[in-house]
């Protein structure tokens, strides 16, 4: 007989089917530009969390808890209500920041950039910078998204990091920057370090980039339109066409190689591009085992099944999480679903995903191409701080006009690596998370150094040099020590949980310099 849920559960089920009504309006804006009333919605969730009962049985829980998971749970739930009984004035901030945040994604998701006069999609955009042999058309095609920034700030994004310094401050915390990570579990001056740390590895990343530059570009630097060409000239495999129509069919297989089945899975898949959808790839964790969606738009080119297998990889992360451990679900660090997402988003370029897609006669270029494929990603991963970084200092140094947010874009980049402007003004406001997401970018780069660790913990475990040649004991390995335990535990004490040491970039760094070396 299934035991009756404790009252925090009660209160976690409830806040759970409020935050999946929300999402779900939040699709349809997402995929069809259509607002069905999240405002709204979003009122009921604040309603709720403001209920003083339910405040009060999680302070006391927290107090007195029954166990360690109790107390895990209490916490969780106390860092979700606690806002809203601050003061009125910080609940109906959040309620305003909400409100704005919504009208700027709106802002993103329906601006469509122009090449030469000519309006381009996402995906129009993309195809340029990775495969026009002109380099001056992809330079254009990669300033043009500097065309958003100027709606975003006159829609109000100044007005939002405003908003987000003010609730800081009604949180008790030094700035947002600190506010953010403190609610992710992780420890406020977690960047402090990196700069420092990413220099170490800078020589090497330029001068394997410096190489890469002059055999694709005929140049000695990389300029930011040239990233993609590069990537796409070392292996022309990526843009390969193929019939995106039975895109399910080698995700389905790949993921049952692992002993995940995705067609038994509630995943929605909305990935062809049209009129008033988001450009961005996304995953949707409607509900933790019962409805996951998925929003992407791709091209029927083979580079695309990129992020669909990472985004098939949250939902398969919500699948095999219990739906019964709803507020401990509600725990799950970020970088946890990002590195179990950017695992299964890394088979693109594994023998054991592409292999399909090529000849007998030209697999083994692909083979090649692939390999070389990956020395020049990882010269490029630590770029990503730059971003991560900048998305902080929107936060911290208190940007109060455009000029001030693009001159702290450069600055960010030359003190990082080095680099000097490379045109009149930085492309920045086209990536969503600076308006929708704050200080989440972290998450990818940590979410890669995890699926780095898991890969390394497994093999060397099992004695092994490939994931595929114990399949079915990595998806084991994934239930029973990543995904089942992660809501339990804050990231960094899963990390160490699972390898045994402490969560650094430094980890990272070291790889990079031992990889680029070699």
């Amino acid at each position: 007989m299934k035991a009756l849920p404790s009252k925090l559960d009660s209160i976690g089920n409830e806040l759970s089917q409020k935050r999946r009504d929300y999402s779900r309006l939040n699709w349809t804006k997402y995929t069809t530009g259509f607002d069905f009333g999240i405002n709204e919605a979003y009122a009921g969730i604040v309603e709720f969390l403001r209920d003083e009962t339910r405040w009060s049985t999680i302070v006391d829980a927290g107090i007195n808890p029954s166990d360690p998971v109790e107390a895990r749970k209490a916490e969780i739930l106390r860092k979700a209500f606690r806002p809203f009984h601050l003061s009125n004035e910080m609940t109906v901030l959040a309620s305003d920041m909400q409100k704005l945040t919504s009208r700027l994604s709106a802002v993103l998701n329906t601006h469509r950039f122009k090449v030469d006069g000519v309006e381009k999609s996402g995906p129009e955009i993309g195809r340029i910078l990775s495969e026009s042999t002109d380099r001056e058309l992809r330079r254009k095609a990669f300033l043009s998204r500097t065309s958003v920034a100027e709606p975003l700030i006159e829609n109000g994004f100044l007005d939002l990091l405003q908003m987000r310094r003010e609730y800081a401050e009604g949180m008790g915390r030094e700035n947002f920057v600190a506010h953010s990570l403190e609610e992710q579990e992780l420890e406020p001056e977690l960047f402090k370090s990196w700069p420092a740390e990413v220099k170490r590895a800078v020589p090497a990343m330029m001068n394997t980039r410096a190489e890469f530059a002059r055999e694709f570009t005929g140049s000695d630097e990389v300029m930011p339109w040239d990233e993609a060409y590069i990537a796409s000239a070392i292996a022309p495999q990526l843009h390969q066409e193929v019939d995106m129509s039975g895109f399910l069919d080698p995700i389905a297989d790949l993921f049952n190689m692992f002993g995940f089945d995705v067609r038994s899975m509630n995943i929605t898949y909305d990935i062809f591009p049209r009129k008033h959808k988001s450009e961005w790839g996304y995953n949707f964790p409607i509900e933790t085992g019962a409805d996951s969606r998925i929003l992407a738009n791709v091209s029927n080119r083979f580079n695309e099944f990129r992020v669909l297998l990472h985004e098939t990889g949250h939902g398969v992360h919500s699948f095999t999480s219990s739906p019964d451990e709803t507020v401990l679900n509600m725990g799950i660090s970020g970088i946890t679903s990002e590195g179990i997402a950017n695992l299964f988003g890394s088979f693109r370029t594994r023998e054991v995903f592409y292999s399909r897609f090529f000849s007998e006669e030209t697999l083994e270029r692909a083979r090649k191409s692939f390999r070389k494929l990956d020395t020049w990603a990882r010269a490029g991963q630590l770029l990503n701080v730059g971003r991560i970084l900048f998305d902080a200092g929107l936060h911290t140094e208190n940007p109060t006009s455009l000029k001030e947010i693009e001159d702290l874009r450069w600055k960010t980049e030359e003190d990082l690596f080095g680099t000097a402007p490379y045109a009149h003004r930085p492309v920045w406001a086209n990536t969503i998370h600076h308006t929708t997401h704050p200080v989440y970018l972290h998450n990818y780069l940590l979410g890669d150094l995890m699926c780095d660790m898991l890969e390394t913990v497994f093999l060397k475990r099992e004695g092994i040099s490939d994931l595929t040649e114990k399949p079915a004991e990595f998806g084991d390995f994934l239930r029973e020590e990543v995904i089942a335990p992660s809501g339990r535990y804050t990231f960094p004490e899963l990390f160490k949980k699972i390898s045994g040491e402490d969560l650094s970039l430094s980890l990272m760094v070291d790889r990079i310099e031992q990889e680029l070396s070699v």
